[in-house]
């Protein structure tokens, strides 16, 4: 997509009322982690979020990234998640994250290796042993960042608290893995599935959420992949062209 694409796909701002002040701009929060961010080889204006920002000039889009975000940002951030919801109070969210929780893991959080790791080996020593497992063990599915009992409940708390503010909720579903994320973690895919199905179910028993599924489709993932995880700029597009259908 270039720029006059994008100029000519703009959706038009309301003409000012008679004492010259336009209608409240819709209030639209962002909460996303690193595929909405720009990277070295993607620049801001290329990421989805700059494009919906062009696509709807008269939105006022609250731009909340982070990279490695998990839904524990939800119910935390701010003391209960408030800095992500309620502080803002917006119309909509927009939520993007998912792989940071559900990719399968070497090791966990808790637990003797991980003391182990942690507490007892220096800098030296905890990197020759995380190489040594890197090489004789593959990413376990069921190790994961958050859980998936964790990842449904962070879920089912901003769902509610967003429908007691009366404001709808539209969830990008985790993206489909890179040939080389697979190669790195063979059971991610499992994974991927599992929580974009957490995903579906608990957005049908909210009549305010709605999942979109832009990069699950007929993609070539890896025809858009900059690296093991994120997404070119045409990724970003493709994105933002399915939030524009519904926003």
């Amino acid at each position: 997509m270039n720029q006059s694409d994008d100029a000519q796909s703009r959706v038009d701002c309301p003409a000012p009322g008679k004492n010259g002040a336009g209608p409240e701009k819709r209030k639209v929060l962002i909460v996303s982690d690193s595929h909405g961010m720009p990277r070295a080889d993607l620049p801001y204006e290329d990421t989805w979020i700059f494009r919906i920002k062009e696509f709807f000039p008269c939105y006022d889009f609250i731009d909340r990234p982070a990279s490695g975000s998990t839904t524990v940002r939800l119910v935390t951030e701010g003391g209960g998640g408030v800095t992500l919801l309620e502080r803002y109070r917006p119309d909509t969210v927009i939520l993007q994250m998912g792989l940071a929780e559900c990719a399968p893991r070497l090791f966990r959080k808790k637990g003797i290796e991980h003391y182990f790791i942690t507490r007892v080996l220096n800098a030296y020593w905890r990197n020759k042993y995380i190489g040594f497992v890197r090489r004789r063990r593959v990413r376990n599915p069921e190790i994961t960042y958050v859980p998936p009992e964790q990842f449904r409940a962070n879920l089912e708390n901003y769902f509610s608290r967003a429908e007691a503010l009366n404001a709808s909720v539209i969830i990008i579903l985790i993206g489909k893995p890179s040939s080389l994320l697979v190669r790195k973690s063979p059971h991610v895919k499992k994974n991927i599935d599992l929580y974009n199905s957490i995903y579906r179910e608990t957005a049908r028993r909210y009549r305010n959420v709605q999942c979109i599924d832009p990069l699950n489709g007929d993609i070539d993932i890896d025809s858009i992949a900059l690296d093991d995880i994120h997404i070119n700029h045409i990724g970003s597009a493709i994105i933002a062209e399915a939030l524009k259908k519904i926003l």
